[in-house]
C-alpha cells in the first residue's frame, strides 16, 4: 500500500464513517510522553489474518495482506488457497514525534505511511481512526477500536480498501511492539 493511498483513503473514509479527527479533549502529544519514539515488530502474514479473525473481518485479508505480494491484486489473493503462502515475515515500524506527527517504516527502511495523532486517555487517534493503547515499560500494545459501521462498510466491500482494513493493520492487534532507537524518524 502506498503511503499516498493509505493516508487519502484513511481520511476520506474518516470523514464518511463520521469518524472525528481525535476525541473531545485530546491534545498532541509533546516533549517526553511515552509513546513519543519508534516502535517496531516483526509481522507475518499469518498474524494479519488472526489479527483480522479476532475483530471479525476475516474476509478483508487479501486486501490487508497485500503488501507480501505486491504483484498481486486482492481478487488474486482471494483465489488462493493457501493465502499466506510464500509470505516472509517483515519489519514494521511506527514511529511518534513530540510534535503529533506519525509514520510507518516498511521492512526496507522507507515511510509507507504518515499523518498525524493525538491522545486521550488510553486512546491515540492515529489519521482519524481511533485506538486502545498501552505501553508496559519498552512495549507498546494497540487495539483498533472498530465501530459497528466501520466494520460494516468494510464487511460489504471486502475486496476493496477500508479503514478497517487501515486500523487492522496498523495495531497488528494481539502483537506487541517494541521500542528501538528513532534513528532519524523522531
Amino acid at each position: 500500500m502506498t503511503k499516498i493511498k493509505v493516508a487519502v483513503t484513511a481520511a476520506i473514509l474518516a470523514a464518511a464513517l463520521g469518524v472525528t479527527s481525535a476525541p473531545s479533549g485530546a491534545q498532541p502529544l509533546v516533549g517526553s510522553s511515552p509513546i513519543v519514539g519508534r516502535w517496531q515488530t516483526e509481522r507475518t502474514c499469518q498474524g494479519l489474518v488472526v489479527a483480522l479473525e479476532q475483530v471479525g473481518l476475516s474476509p478483508l485479508a487479501p486486501v490487508v495482506v497485500g503488501d507480501y505480494f505486491p504483484d498481486q491484486s486482492p481478487q488474486d489473493l482471494a483465489a488462493k488457497q493457501d493465502l499466506c503462502k510464500g509470505a516472509k515475515p517483515q519489519i514494521h515500524a511506527h514511529f511518534f514525534t513530540s510534535d503529533g506527527r506519525f509514520g510507518s517504516i516498511d521492512q526496507y527502511g522507507q515511510q509507507v505511511d504518515d499523518g498525524n495523532y493525538q491522545v486521550s486517555g488510553s486512546t491515540l487517534t492515529i489519521n482519524g481512526a481511533p485506538f486502545q493503547f498501552t505501553i508496559q515499560g519498552e512495549t507498546l500494545m494497540l487495539t483498533p477500536l472498530l465501530t459497528p459501521a466501520i466494520k460494516q462498510e468494510a464487511l460489504a466491500d471486502p475486496l476493496n480498501f477500508h479503514l478497517a482494513d487501515y486500523m487492522v493493520a496498523v495495531a497488528y492487534g494481539g502483537h506487541p511492539w517494541k521500542r528501538v532507537p528513532c534513528g532519524e524518524w523522531c
